[in-house]
């Protein structure tokens, strides 16, 4: 009994590490794509990056939610210098749907010394049939380069005690658009004019007076992991705030989180 015992565990040892393996290569590819994207960038402009990077469906936001690929395309040549890299990633239990985000720096001559803008990008990615990842849809945030900070890699790890729970359709639309967000301590939260910081180090709760009206969402194929996006309204002493959003959510303790909430004020 002892070594038939034994000889489960072992085997189910194997299977753990086995899949842990294989995820762990799904998520490296995965930021592998996003730092060729920005590679792409720097080799043949970043407009043509766009072109190669998107899905045929992707959408960017200028400031509406937008055909990425058509955009980009009709842009003329640009000699500005886009870079970044993937700060954060993580993966569907699918291992063919998943997110990046870091930070951006946009200079107007390759060979300028400062960046002349930056930000936090936010991507969501989906592997097409031929197995390359593209890009479904993108928003970044932006703040003054002076900012800008040296980030290491953080892949997020798989949680093991987590079951592989699916979330609803209905219950991600509506929590898309409740007052009070859903966030929990890794949440990252981006605002426009400062560097993303995640919920459990925000010194002030963030504004519950956001009016959210969602334009459209997707759900990775396992269900645990989704998309929103849409445009909010929020007042402020300056008078009423409009822009977009996007919102990366997971299912956490079998419910939906936020994982990355980016809001964006539309420029006036």
């Amino acid at each position: 009994m002892k070594i038939t015992t034994s000889l489960f565990l072992a085997l189910l040892l194997c299977a753990f590490q086995s899949a842990n393996n294989t995820r762990d290569k799904a998520l490296t590819s995965l930021a592998d794509a996003e730092r060729n994207f920005s590679a792409t960038s720097e080799a043949k402009g970043f407009h043509q990056a766009f072109v190669d990077n998107m899905a045929e469906d992707g959408l960017v936001f200028a400031p509406k939610p937008t055909h990425g690929k058509k955009l980009h395309a009709q842009a003329p040549e640009s000699p500005m210098l886009l870079t970044w890299y993937p700060a954060y990633a993580d993966i569907s239990s699918s291992l063919d749907w998943g997110y990046t985000t870091g930070p951006y720096q946009l200079k107007l001559k390759p060979e300028d010394e400062k960046a002349a803008a930056a930000g936090f990008y936010l991507s969501v990615w989906r592997k097409q049939p031929d197995g390359q990842w593209k890009v479904a849809v993108d928003l970044g945030n932006s703040f003054s380069p002076g900012l800008l900070k040296e980030e290491a890699y953080q892949p997020l790890m798989a949680n093991t005690k987590e079951k592989k729970a699916k979330g609803s359709k209905e219950d991600l639309l509506a929590k898309d658009v409740q007052p009070v967000q859903p966030y929990f301590d890794e949440t990252l939260i981006y605002r426009e004019g400062e560097y993303p910081y995640k919920y459990k180090d925000g010194v002030i709760e963030p504004a519950s007076n956001v009016v959210y009206s969602n334009l459209g969402h997707e759900l990775s194929p396992a269900a645990d992991m989704a998309y929103t996006y849409g445009s909010y309204t929020q007042p402020t002493s300056k008078g009423e705030e409009t822009g977009h959003y996007l919102k990366v959510w997971k299912v956490v303790d079998g419910q939906w989180k936020l994982v990355a909430h980016n809001l964006v004020p539309d420029r006036k």
